[in-house]
């Protein structure tokens, strides 16, 4: 009987000690392994943590000209007092405030909202961006009452709307985070470090104090190579209806002075939520999101003609004095292949065949040179390929026999060449890529364009002789005395050197129904206006039927450009009359002064 009952304690003993272990290494949990863990969701019982946005970095031009920057916004607050319920008085402000803001403040779902704020002590939205008039009348009639609370925050803005949209880029309107252009490539730089508020408050979630507090740090500023009087002039020459895309580049540093995609956007509308009719009307026709200038691909056409002309020289296959007879068409295996001019060209050397752009002559050069050594020259000019630029850019296409085998199981053509030597077959290129290559036969170098003006200058050897390159400026200088860009002749002041093409869309033998099936125009050139460095303008315009709307665009930019410097040099002439005339004035009257001491 006793060893029975030693049993049951022993047992009851054993259990006891089982659940005291049990006890202490849940505690040993929760006191040691949970502590940071608990101590944190203990924290959040009594501790409020406010997120202070920080100042976004602005966008400036390269002459300190702002871009893009934040305006500052006001928005209207309920702050609850802990109240069990509205009482008259706030209700009698909620009418008030009614007719200010011009809404319903007092509809149910609303006093819901009020009533549940009021009583725990949350802060709840009235009203969203108030304008100037109403925060006015806000702040004289109802700003006694300790409910109503107006924060400030900054919406970014784009000071000049759709200009130079595709370079800067925009913002998603919740998370304000950089969707495009300089604002996603920056977006570390642009936005800052975040600062914070840490509160205590009680059960009902009213604030007791500050606990800890630590300051927003602004974002940095970013300086753009663009030149905010020559966007605004390349932004203006595109019509309604067309598209297509400018740019004007520094050869030397790579510089991009203005940059257009047409058509636009307006970067502000992003700040405000868009119905979905509004993006059908604005964002979808003509795809005006798309970076025309680094992101589309076209035939290069007779802009490639360059490269034809550059690589027969290289290659001993032609030399400055090779003429070839243009008819006016090109014979090869039974197929006729047409110039440009029906009725012929005649006799031309390589100078000629570019000055008047003669299909015929390259069509003989074709003839005698493989696509993978014109794919070669093509590369070397750096075509098919990147040019290094910060903003989103596509690689295009160089054929050669291995990537048509490859890609469509079938050889390499001659007759494919034939297309190639006058761009196109299955060439494509983005325009800044054309710019590129017109900018190396300018300097001699390829140079990485640049959007930032922080990034370092690089440039590469073009490895063409000078001889080539020279032939190829005579034959671009011609273009503009003799040739197909004449009309750019008639602006005195410039020394201008330019190459255009017409790039087909579709097969020559069909019917053109519908505008997408008319030719893209091309115009690539490079010029000195006067005594200043030298420019490169490459203007595409989609569908155009032939290179005259981009010649057009041109000729109006370099009438635009010559005024502007024009009054330019005249501000600073009165500016030097200004300082001349202010220091005889100060040398007089030191001179009258000195005379009545000497007195």
């Amino acid at each position: 009987m006793a060893q029975s009952r030693n049993l049951r304690a022993f047992k009851i003993c054993g259990v006891f000690f089982l659940f005291l272990i049990g006890i202490i290494l849940r505690l040993f949990y929760l006191q040691i392994e949970q502590k940071s863990v608990l101590a944190g969701l203990g924290e959040k019982n009594f501790l409020r943590i406010e997120v202070i946005t920080p100042l976004r970095g602005n966008l400036l031009d390269c002459c300190g000209n702002l871009m893009a920057t934040n305006n500052p916004v006001f928005d209207l607050y309920w702050q609850g007092s802990g109240q069990t319920g509205l009482i008259k008085e706030k209700v009698d402000l909620l009418k008030n405030l009614s007719q200010i803001l011009g809404i319903d403040l007092r509809c149910e779902l609303m006093l819901q909202d009020l009533a549940f704020a009021e009583r725990f002590s949350r802060r709840i939205l009235l009203f969203e961006n108030l304008n100037f008039d109403k925060l006015c009348q806000v702040s004289e009639q109802c700003d006694a009452d300790s409910s109503l609370v107006v924060e400030n925050r900054f919406e970014r803005v784009y000071l000049y709307g759709q200009l130079a949209s595709h370079v800067l880029g925009f913002l998603s309107r919740v998370e304000r985070i950089g969707q495009a252009g300089v604002e996603k490539l920056l977006q570390s730089s642009l936005e800052g470090q975040a600062g914070y508020k840490k509160t205590v408050t009680n059960s009902t979630g009213k604030k007791l104090g500050l606990q800890e507090f630590r300051q927003a740090k602004a974002g940095a500023d970013i300086v753009l190579t663009l030149d905010l009087n020559m966007q605004k002039m390349a932004e203006t020459f595109f019509e309604e209806g067309q598209s297509g895309a400018f740019i004007l580049m520094d050869p030397k540093t790579g510089a991009v002075k203005a940059l257009v995609s047409f058509p636009n956007y307006d970067p502000n509308i992003f700040n405000q939520p868009i119905s979905f009719d509004e993006w059908q009307e604005k964002m979808v026709y003509n795809n005006p999101l798309l970076n025309r200038a680094t992101a589309a691909l076209y035939p290069p056409a007779s802009t490639f003609k360059l490269v034809t002309i550059a690589a027969g020289l290289e290659q001993g296959i032609i030399a400055s004095n090779s003429t070839f007879h243009c008819p006016g068409y090109f014979l090869f295996y039974g197929r006729k292949y047409a110039c440009m001019n029906k009725l012929g060209h005649g006799s031309l050397d390589p100078r000629m065949a570019l000055t008047y752009s003669c299909n015929v002559y390259c069509f003989e050069v074709a003839r005698r040179i493989s696509i993978d050594i014109l794919a070669f020259y093509a590369k070397k000019f750096g075509l098919g390929k990147k040019t290094g630029c910060i903003l989103y850019e596509k690689d295009g296409l160089v054929p050669t026999s291995a990537w048509k085998f490859q890609t469509k199981k079938e050889k390499w053509w001659k007759g494919d060449t034939v297309s190639a030597s006058i761009g196109q077959s299955y060439l494509v290129v983005t325009p800044l890529q054309i710019a590129r290559m017109v900018a190396a036969i300018c300097t001699g170098s390829l140079v990485r364009p640049r959007i930032l003006e922080l990034e370092p200058i690089e440039n590469e050897p073009l490895e063409i002789s000078n001889y080539t390159l020279r032939i190829l400026k005579d034959g671009m200088k011609n273009a503009v005395l003799l040739g197909t860009g004449k009309l750019l002749s008639y602006i005195k002041g410039f020394d201008i050197y330019v190459k255009t093409g017409t790039a087909q869309t579709c097969d020559l033998r069909k019917e053109k129904k519908t505008k997408r099936q008319l030719d893209h125009g091309w115009v690539s050139s490079f010029f000195y206006y006067k005594d200043d460095d030298p420019l490169v303008l490459t203007v595409v315009v989609e569908n155009a039927g032939s290179s005259a709307p981009a010649l057009q665009i041109v000729n109006r930019f370099l009438r635009a450009y010559k005024k502007y410097k024009e009054s330019s040099n005249i501000q600073n002439t009165d500016r030097v009359e200004d300082v001349r005339c202010g220091a005889t004035d100060q040398l007089g009257t030191a001179t009258l002064l000195g005379d009545k001491l000497k007195d």
